[in-house]
Formats: C-alpha cells, structure tokens, sequence
C-alpha cells in the first residue's frame, strides 16, 4: 500500500495592502482592500499563520489568476476583461504564487583556509608517496632458485552440513530438520504516519493536502533449518616437495592412485600447485614460471626497489 493523499479543503490566501498597510486581507473574496479600495498584488499572497485559517466552502477551482496587463489587478482564470479597468486579458501573465523559502546561504569559507586544507591534502599525499612507494633503479645478482610443488590428496568421505530445507543437496542423507527465522517481511500495524502540506492555488486561495503512509512492523518469516549428511571427495593435506635449482620435480611418494571410486575410505590424487621463488640480495621474490626460467644464478638483473626501505618490487623482475 503506497501513500494516501486527502484533500481536507481549501482556504483563504492573505495579503497587506501595498497602499494603507492594512494587514492579513482575504486574498479570495477581497480582491480590493477594504480600507482604502486599492487593488491587492497577488505576488505578495502569503499562508495564514496557524490558527487564522478560514475555509473556503464549496470552492471550485478554476485556474490560476492573472495579472491585468493594463491595471495589474489580479483576475480570474477564465475572465476575458479586467473588472477593473476593462482591459482585454488576451496573453495576461499568471500570479507568481508563493513557493517555499530558499535555504539558507551557506557561509562562505576564507580562501586561505580553503588553500591551506588543499595544501594539507596535497602534502599527506606526497608524504605518503615518498615514505611508501617511491622506488628507484637498482642493479642486483640472483643468487638461487627456490621451487615447492605440490599434489592435493582427497578422501571420500561423509561430511556433516546445515542448509535450508531448499538448498539441500540432491543426495543428502540423515536429514533432520527444525523450525528456525530465515528472513523478515514487513506487515502493516493498521495505523499511519501523516503529515500535512499547503499548496499555493494562485487563484487567492490554498489547499490543505493530507498525506499518509502505512506504518510497518517486522515479522519474522520461518522456515526449515536441516542438519544432513553427504558423501563426497573432501580434501586433505597435500603431500609436498621443496628444492633447490632449476630442475623442479613432483612428488612421488606416499600418493594415492590419480583416480579411485567413489567408495568410503577411498582417497585419490587432487589438483597439483607449484610455487617458484629467486633470491636477491637477501630477499625473496615469488615470481612466474616464465619469469623463473627467463634467469640464472649469478646474473645481474635490473630492478626497482622502494627507496625507503630497499626492498624489491618483484613485479619489475
């Protein structure tokens, strides 16, 4: 359910003659003043203040009004001549109406103290640059190859999971299920949230609009929560082997067959990894097999190293 809007009437417009001073005249059904009979200017209308409010009963709106482009005196929507001077209404601008105060102009900040937190920002950002990331060239010897490589064993096994009722696997077993909150959704309480609006008809008048939401509450949404078991390949630690060199090998032994069936307690060969790493100057950099191979121990190689701290960007070898 969206907003509801309601019409609670219209009411009369005021304004202060511009001649006598008279204030808070009808803009509606005293389109002169009642003092001194001069005509209103509509583009001084404004809301009555609380509780001066008077309704304008049975009101048909028609349109906006009009400034007379002889006289000025505001005329109806559907006039064709001005009731006060006779003038034809043909092409007559409509009434201004009142709109809502601007906000406040915001007060403008000294222009050294905008230049100075510019500066600040500016000076941070080098500060942090120079201290963190700055580098420069830098020529140095690989002394070694360093290599891992490893080969993921799998056991297949039963595994113990939760999951909604929904999202349980195709073959799960042993499933118990219990009633658990999954979600919210929002219900109505049956009361409202209003709030009133003023709208500027233009014709001397203005309509009070009443506007209204539902007001909500959270209620909780409950569902099947299961504990269940699965059968499935479930990875173990890998069996690995390190060296040194440029002649990497795989691990041999202590692995089970590349494939076995699907059978409890059965285990079989997983996904193979390898890690290549050269070290320079004391440091270590895990790099590419590409990169790894491109190089030998001994050879100097062109780098770029932090300036501050010296250590090697391994991503220029």
């Amino acid at each position: 359910m969206g907003e509801r809007i309601e019409s609670e009437g219209h009411y009369e417009m005021l304004y202060d003659c511009e001649h006598c001073g008279t204030k808070r005249l009808l803009a509606k059904s005293q389109r002169h003043c009642a003092e001194c009979g001069a005509p209103q200017n509509p583009d001084k209308r404004y809301f009555p203040a609380e509780g001066e409010a008077q309704r304008v009963d049975g009101h048909q709106y028609e349109g906006a009004d009009r400034h007379c482009p002889s006289c000025n005196t505001p005329q109806g929507a559907k006039g064709k001549n001005c009731t006060q001077c006779g003038a034809a209404l043909d092409g007559a601008r409509e009434v201004k109406g009142v709109v809502a105060a601007p906000p406040p102009p915001k007060k403008r900040r000294r222009q050294w103290i905008v230049l100075a937190v510019v500066a600040g920002i500016a000076l941070l950002v080098f500060g942090i640059w120079f201290a963190f990331f700055r580098t420069k060239a830098a020529e140095l010897v690989i002394s070694s190859h360093r290599w891992e490589r490893a080969i993921g064993v799998e056991e297949y096994g039963e595994k113990h999971d939760d999951a909604w009722r929904d999202q349980l696997p195709e073959d799960a077993r042993d499933v118990t299920c219990q009633q658990k909150k999954r979600s919210t959704r929002k219900v109505e309480t049956g009361e409202e949230d209003c709030h009133t609006e003023r709208h500027d008809k233009k014709d001397g008048t203005y309509e009070q609009i009443k506007k209204c939401t539902p007001i909500y509450r959270e209620e909780a949404v409950e569902d099947d929560w299961c504990r269940y078991t699965v059968r499935q390949w479930r990875a173990l630690d890998p069996i690995k082997i390190t060296g040194g060199g440029r002649s990497p090998a795989w691990p041999t032994e202590g692995l089970p067959p590349p494939q076995s069936p699907p059978v409890l307690g059965m285990r079989r060969q997983g996904k193979r990894t390898e890690t290549f790493m050269l070290d320079i100057a004391g440091q270590s950099c895990e790099v590419p097999a590409a990169t790894w191979n491109k190089y030998s121990d001994g050879q100097k190689v062109k780098v770029e190293v932090r300036a501050s701290s010296g250590k090697i960007v391994c991503d220029s070898l």
